[in-house]
């Protein structure tokens, strides 16, 4: 098991600005991410399937909304990979969206997907619901993430998308938010501003993690 990345220990020069500090640890964090092997990938897939779906099931029992509006992210490059999960929420009825990207720094859109539907590439290359299926304001969403600490912060890829998503919804609505990631991702304090959005839990392949 590896320890957590701690930006302390890379010893920044004087005067580095916060998205230097930022690029910095989002490199690290990501290097390790991408030397998950497939056998541990695929294990780890199957464990954050379990272990989200419970947290669904656990949220949805104690808030008494039984059809929670679920997101969940399409997995790209060495993300962990959420299909599973997503079946798994499918398979028990919940209603599962897509997020649909149109622009950096701007709020998502969230779209119906169910296990079997085709996808089609967006703007910025991801594979996402297309245009005629319904948009829904989650009630849930598992974020992907370059790395996170147990406070409940989340470094994203550095488009802030999340960010300004969850600046619009939670004044609307109470909304679970849930960062996915590999336990090598987890850092010992993530650099944060004022526009950093916090997480309720962190799922891990060896984890569920309560912020705080």
């Amino acid at each position: 098991m590896w320890p957590a990345l701690s930006f302390r220990l890379f010893a920044f020069p004087a005067g580095l600005s916060m998205t230097d500090v930022k690029t910095d640890l989002r490199r690290h964090a990501l290097a390790r991410r991408d030397l998950v092997s497939p056998q541990e990938a695929h294990a780890a897939a199957a464990a954050v399937a379990a272990r989200g779906l419970a947290l669904v099931m656990d949220i949805a029992a104690g808030t008494g909304h039984a059809a929670p509006i679920v997101s969940v992210y399409w997995p790209i490059r060495s993300e962990v990979n959420t299909r599973p999960l997503i079946e798994a929420l499918a398979g028990k009825g919940y209603r599962v969206t897509l997020p649909v990207m149109h622009k950096v720094r701007h709020p998502l859109v969230f779209r119906d997907f169910a296990p079997g539907d085709d996808l089609v590439k967006g703007p910025y290359g991801l594979s996402e619901p297309a245009d005629d299926k319904p948009a829904r304001d989650p009630d849930i969403i598992f974020a992907p993430l370059a790395a996170f600490d147990r406070r409940g912060y989340r470094l994203g890829y550095g488009g802030g998308i999340y960010d300004a998503t969850l600046a619009e919804l939670r004044p609307k609505k109470k909304v679970t938010v849930i960062g996915v990631a590999y336990a090598t991702q987890e850092a010992d304090h993530v650099p944060t501003e004022p526009h950093d959005q916090r997480l309720d839990y962190l799922l891990t392949e060896r984890e569920l993690i309560v912020a705080g």
